[in-house]
């Protein structure tokens, strides 16, 4: 909570010091005077130390009346220029700890972007010992820096831990206390002119939203958070998966294999063994560890047989020679054949995405035609209905003549059609493209059979010129060979379980997403949210009723679950509308409902352990001629906020009469600005 003890304002003019002081009062006050006595630059003030002048409509002090920058007028038609204006607020949090903070105006040696912290009563006390701590506003790190940063200090002199939201770019960024402050102030230009009008934007999404979600501790807020949590991870798990299974069909291609059991996208595994690499060998198919058992029976083979020598493999090599030959002619020609295959899917690909693209500019321009004619249709106007408002003759969706008696596609029709074929073509690309991987994986076997029959072959040609008294040097050099593949496809398949682990870690990564995400309210609202909404929206309707709203029934009046504000709803069969509550209301009554809104946020927050400050601040409410009567029940409303600060700004209609009629009863503490707020004060009053 915070509670406003006192403020002081001094302004040095050329002739002397003037200022105003005032102190505040648990419960209901109220800060009287007539128009133009100073009452919004009192207000004003306050906002001015807390650091939320922003509501005012500007930073720093500039938005600062020009009583406290430029000239006093004390009595009327006698100025006294302004050199020096300082003003001092003295404030305290729920657990009693009292600050007060200074901050300048007009100085020539201070900027209005510093503030000095004083821990302890100033004002109130006249403690004047106390050391202050100057902190700054305004400027990079004012809600960040753990030292020197006012609004950080101020967020936690209030205990709020304020969230860091998702900004338009997507990016994170916090909420700031001066975005909170307009759910519990209200200033006059701006703030009686919607619901949480002078709210500051800073770029967030649905600002207003994110702030009555902390305001009121909603779940949904922390539900959404974990929810666009688990899309990113999603998103990140989706990438990493996409490079594993890149990294693992290259490292297929690099040991001669196919990848089998391995889907391109996120899955839960159960059984890794069914991830596999196929190595082909003598037409037969092998994992990595049967192929390496395969190798070592063949090395064992050679290894327990003599060596030939060269003459006694002519035959034999002649005949390995000529099946070579024919095999690598025919692995040549698939090779030719399957390349000019996968060129001209690789094209067909191209066109058919151009087209797709095509179909897509159509797609927008059909329906940007579908809108205008619909617009014209709620104008009603006669092109609307396809007929010329000049010679009265029909019109047609169709730059063919009128007199060719066709019938084009409708626009609607023709929009229903382009959709088709834009479905039709994306089930078409998502073949092809899976074909042409296919092919791809093919040709790259196909060309590393190639090269291995190729070194065969070289390798027999070499033996059949050699000395034919020699041991064969095909044998020796096969026996190494093997040697060297069974050392490779160990090593390959320690890496292969390696790229497994890795894969395995991701699955289990994944099917925890999963989990996170069923476990989370399908739209995010917790049992407890859907209390304190309705708890909400019930208050909001009782202070409509006691404030004599009219313009509305009770029943058509709703709270939007998108943003949280009040809404006007109708039923149109099945469906149901919801209007700006603004729009459906007359002037009077729609300050009615920022009264009640203001107020209902503040006891739904009490009511259930929320962050409201408990502190309300209204600047003048009585507007748009609203009765005496009827302000009276806004007055009594909050006096009976015993648990709250209320510091009420109002004219009365520069009437005491009304004063009197307004307040009778009314138990509050009355701080009276008689004719001017700024006046000439003793120097002995300085602080």
């Amino acid at each position: 909570m915070i509670k406003i003890r006192a403020i002081k304002i001094e302004v040095n003019t050329n002739t002397g010091l003037f200022g105003a002081d005032f102190e505040f009062a648990d419960g209901f006050n109220i800060v009287r005077g007539d128009n133009t006595s100073g009452k919004s630059s009192l207000f004003q003030s306050i906002l001015y130390c807390l650091g939320f002048e922003e509501l005012i409509g500007g930073t720093n002090e500039k938005t600062m009346q020009s009583v406290m920058k430029d000239i006093v007028e004390y009595p009327k038609g006698v100025s006294h220029n302004v050199i020096q204006s300082f003003v001092l607020l003295e404030f305290e949090n729920s657990k009693n700890e009292i600050v007060t903070v200074k901050r300048s105006v007009l100085s020539s040696n201070r900027s209005s972007k510093l503030i000095d912290v004083y821990r302890g009563s100033v004002l109130i006390e006249q403690n004047k010992s106390i050391e202050s701590q100057p902190m700054y506003i305004h400027d990079k790190g004012g809600a960040s820096d753990n030292t020197y940063g006012y609004h950080l200090f101020l967020e936690k002199f209030l205990d709020w831990d304020l969230p860091n939201v998702y900004n338009k770019l997507g990016e994170k960024k916090k909420v700031y206390p001066q975005q909170i402050a307009p759910t519990f102030i209200i200033e006059q230009k701006s703030g009686w002119s919607d619901f949480l009008a002078t709210m500051p934007f800073y770029g967030l999404t649905n600002k207003e939203a994110r702030v009555i979600e902390f305001l009121l501790k909603l779940d949904v807020y922390e539900n959404k958070q974990i929810k666009q949590n688990l899309l990113i991870s999603k998103r990140i798990l989706d990438e990493n998966w996409s490079k594993l299974y890149k990294q693992f069909n290259r490292f297929a291609e690099k040991g001669g294999g196919k990848l089998i059991g391995l889907d391109s996208n996120p899955t839960i595994i159960n059984d890794s063994s069914m991830i596999s690499i196929l190595l082909t060998q003598d037409g037969k198919e092998f994992t990595i560890s049967d192929f390496i058992e395969f190798q070592r029976e063949k090395l064992f083979e050679i290894e327990n047989k003599i060596i030939p020598r060269v003459s006694e493999k002519i035959q034999h090599n002649e005949s390995i020679l000529e099946s070579l030959n024919e095999s690598i002619n025919t692995s040549t020609l698939n090779f030719e054949l399957l390349s000019e295959e996968l060129s001209f899917e690789k094209d067909k690909l191209i066109r058919y995405k151009t087209q797709l693209e095509s179909l897509f500019e159509d797609l927008r321009k059909n329906k940007g035609a579908q809108k205008v004619k619909k617009l014209g249709a709620e104008i009603d106007s006669k092109i609307a209905h396809d007929i010329c408002p000049t010679c009265e003759q029909p019109l047609k969706d169709s730059l063919l003549p009128i007199d060719i008696e066709q019938n084009p596609m409708l626009i609607e029709d023709n929009i229903i059609f382009i959709e088709a074929q834009i479905k039709m073509i994306k089930v078409y690309l998502e073949g092809l493209e899976h074909g042409i991987s296919e092919k791809e994986e093919r040709l790259n076997r196909i060309r590393m059979n190639l090269s291995n029959k190729r070194q065969q072959l070289r390798e027999i040609k070499k033996e059949l010129v050699a000395d034919d008294r020699l041991p064969s040097e095909l044998e020796i050099e096969k026996k190494l060979n093997i040697k060297k593949r069974i050392e490779f496809y160990n090593r390959y398949l320690e890496d292969f379980n390696d790229l497994l682990s890795e894969v395995e870690g991701l699955s289990k990564e994944h099917e925890n997403l999963l989990q996170r995400a069923e476990n989370l309210p399908t739209d995010y609202f917790s049992h407890k949210d859907r209390d304190k909404l309705g708890f909400l929206l019930g208050e909001f309707k009782r202070l409509l009723s006691v404030f004599d709203y009219k313009s509305k029934s009770n029943d058509d009046i709703g709270i939007s679950m998108d943003n949280y504000l009040p809404v006007a709803k109708k039923q149109f069969g099945d469906d149901l509308k919801t209007y700006d509550l603004r729009f459906d209301s007359s002037a009077s009554d729609f300050i009615r409902c920022i009264w009640a809104y203001t107020c209902s946020l503040y006891l739904t927050s009490v009511n259930f352990g929320g962050n409201h400050p408990k502190l309300l601040m209204f600047d003048e409410p009585k507007q748009q001629d609203i009765s005496l009567n009827h302000f009276r029940s806004f007055l009594i409303e909050l006096s009976s906020y015993k648990n709250a600060q209320t510091i009420l700004f109002a004219s009365f209609e520069n009437s005491e009469e009304s004063y009197i009629k307004a307040t009778e009863g009314l138990e509050f503490k009355l701080n009276y600005i008689d004719k001017k707020l700024i006046k000439p004060i003793s120097v002995n009053d300085i602080i």
